[in-house]
């Protein structure tokens, strides 16, 4: 329980570091109500409260929860707060509260201080703001005391040594921050505060309020590109206002876009070549991971009208206005003409390249002895569907990893820029028949990109949107079966499935072999209610191809929607024999347990997955089958889940609420 709570108060320390104040403030309130026992919560949302400023509401906070009163974290955050409030009596006592726990106790002596520089007694503070350092050097509050002091005094020289010392024991602290930002600046000791900020935030990175004082050092310094590189990494780690956006332009003008370098690297230079339209919300992080292996950046616009131009030009980028003309392979082979570099790299707004993989990138330019030349690269495309076709959990291999897992597609995304080599097919375009008749070898590249576009569901379903339409067109010109594929694929994700079926058995008649196929057209039935033909399809695809475990889920999961829970446990037994890492099948072993009345069975499979990536939306997942269940008139298994979903502790308001209905509707 408490590594639990102590996540959740790293978490709000998170939000507190990057600047969202209140985010955190509420993430903690919203804790407390369910659970207002809490105290190491109660006392992290005082602590967060203090440091605003917002003494009245913190000691609010402190008086009306149940905590232990001889704790001097408790004493401590009282008596800050009163002090401050300007109840003097009540912060002494809890002062000397804290001393008669330990005379020499430093915070105790600081509160003191504090006291008496509210009294105007100088002198005592500093005594006692001395006396606090003498007992443990790394009060941060007793050296901000005296920073304090020295300020009022006119002593800017002790202000700034003071002011430092505070905040490299305490940097978290919003007004110790400040002081040190302020005195730096009374003193123009930039390069030392450059330095210590660094050291700082080498082991607090999302710290945004120190991250800005690191920028502002740098551009009193001159150091313009240096603080270009901070600007440009505090857009991805704090998000894009206009205020920052509008400096960093500023900056970007005098340090103008990146070229390709007058002196040739062994291997050649690198051309980013990417199109892009409203991507506000994912170019920079693009952007950041792929500057430290490219030379230039080519963006090719297709009509934005959000801030996506104006972040392509802050980090460094040539932009290029292409009016959209419903062909991909147009605006790709457009950004390409724009190129100067000796290979083109192709990424999209919503991919990264990961910094693990920087060298071995530099590698494969620099052993690469033929031209022309072209490397294919995989791609993972991070989703939250466990049962997607080659779905695997992540296991903590990359820091790039989010969601719950990916699955893989690969194509070439690396290549000499030659003008010869261009994008073909007005979607889902690709370089690869331009080669095949140009007789270029691709090679394999084990460097990956990181594909996060799936996890965003609107901007997932307005691109496959686009995707199915411009593909309907070009049916009318191409009639093959990749075109179907693609089409049946992009009507199933926008949940048009009677139009995939269609597709499907078009695709079946040009390759009656393909379990991938009879796979999908399961997948279909089971998603029209038609169970007894989706057990029949995935069967079939099973046959023809054992090793598609998609197939598999999904005729366990067409059985347990018409009531063989019996024949579905069958079917996943022999599925997890061969698959026992499959944790789409895992859940829906755990809920078969369920709803044959296994609880102890459910419960152990519970278990190993609460731990896996999936255990973050197991929640969703019960409520997802629920719904399931209710739509295939299947209530009493409904009813079954949404208990057991309650019952393991991965319940939600509309778990409960729709558990309510099914009781009431029994």
């Amino acid at each position: 329980m408490k590594n639990a709570v102590d996540a959740f108060i790293g978490k709000a320390d998170l939000l507190y570091a990057r600047g969202c104040c209140d985010e955190a403030v509420a993430l903690l309130t919203d804790s407390l109500q369910r659970n207002p026992t809490q105290a190491d919560v109660v006392l992290r949302l005082a602590e967060f409260l203090v440091d605003s400023g917002l003494h009245s509401r913190a000691l609010e906070i402190l008086n009306r929860r149940l905590l232990d009163e001889s704790n001097p974290r408790t004493l401590l955050l009282r008596g800050l707060c009163h002090e401050a409030l300007g109840n003097i009596s009540c912060a002494e006592n809890l002062a000397d509260q804290l001393l008669a726990q330990n005379c020499q106790l430093p915070d105790a002596l600081s509160l003191k201080a504090r006291i008496a520089v509210g009294a105007k007694k100088s002198d005592q503070a500093d005594r006692l703001f001395q006396e606090a350092i003498a007992c443990d050097p790394a009060c941060g509050l007793a050296w901000y005391g005296l920073a304090c002091l020295r300020r009022q005094q006119g002593d800017t020289t002790a202000y700034f040594d003071f002011a430092r010392n505070a905040f490299l024991c305490s940097p978290a602290s919003r007004d110790i921050a400040i002081a040190f930002h302020e005195s730096s600046l009374t003193v123009q000791e930039f390069f030392q505060a450059e330095a210590d900020l660094r050291h700082v935030l080498s082991g607090c990175r999302m710290n945004r309020r120190l991250r800005f004082f690191l920028i502002d050092f740098l551009l009193r310094q001159t150091k313009f590109a240096e603080a270009m590189t901070e600007i440009e990494s505090a857009m991805v780690d704090f998000g894009v206002d206009k205020g920052m956006l509008a400096a960093a332009l500023n900056l970007r003008t005098r340090l103008g876009p990146m070229t390709i370098p007058t002196d040739p690297k062994p291997f050649g230079s690198v051309s980013l070549c990417m199109i892009v339209k409203n991507e506000k919300s994912h170019l920079a992080r693009c952007l950041r991971s792929a500057k430290p292996v490219v030379d230039e950046i080519i963006v090719a616009d297709t009509g934005s009208s959000d801030e996506t131009k104006d972040i392509a030009l802050v980090f460094g980028a040539q932009v290029y206005d292409f009016p959209w003309v419903d062909d991909f392979s147009e605006a790709r082979n457009y950004s390409l003409s724009k190129a100067s570099g000796n290979w083109i790299l192709v990424l999209d707004a919503d991919e990264t390249i990961s910094e693990k993989d920087y060298e071995k990138f530099r590698e494969f330019l620099e052993t690469s002895q033929s031209r022309p030349a072209a490397y294919r690269i995989q791609t993972r495309n991070y989703s939250n569907q466990a049962n997607t076709v080659g779905f695997r959990s992540n296991r903590g291999e990359s820091p790039d990893e989010e969601g719950i897992g990916w699955f893989p597609s690969d194509k070439v995304r690396l290549f000499t820029n030659d003008p010869r080599i261009r994008f073909e097919y007005p979607v889902h375009e690709l370089v690869e028949p331009c080669l095949e008749r140009l007789k270029i070898l691709v090679r394999e590249c084990d460097v990956v990109v990181h594909h996060f576009g799936a996890l965003s569901n609107v901007k997932t379903r307005e691109k496959t949107r686009n995707y199915r339409n411009l593909g309907r067109k070009k049916l009318r010109k191409i009639k093959n079966a990749s075109v179907l594929k693609e089409i049946a694929v992009q009507s199933a994700r926008l949940g048009n499935h009677a139009e995939a079926l269609d597709m499907w058995r078009r695709f079946i008649k040009l390759q009656p072999r393909s379990a991938e196929a009879y796979l999908n057209m399961g997948a279909a039935c089971w998603n029209m209610a038609r169970y007894k033909d989706a057990v029949s399809f995935s069967e079939k695809a099973f046959c023809m191809d054992p090793s598609l475990k998609e197939a598999g889920f999904n005729m366990a999961f067409s059985m347990l929607l018409m009531g063989r829970a019996g024949d579905a446990k069958t079917t996943l037994e022999r599925l997890l024999e061969e698959e026992p890492d499959y944790p789409a099948a895992q859940f829906l072993m755990c809920v078969t347990h369920v709803c044959l009345g296994e609880p102890t069975h459910a419960e152990g499979v519970f278990q190993k997955l609460k731990i896996l990536p999936i255990g973050n939306f197991i929640g969703e997942s019960f409520l997802e089958i629920s719904r399931r269940f209710l739509e295939a008139c299947k209530s009493e298994y409904a009813r079954r889940s949404l208990e057991a979903a309650i019952h393991f502790g991965c319940d939600s308001e509309e778990i409960r609420t729709l558990a309510e209905n099914c009781k009431a509707a029994a």
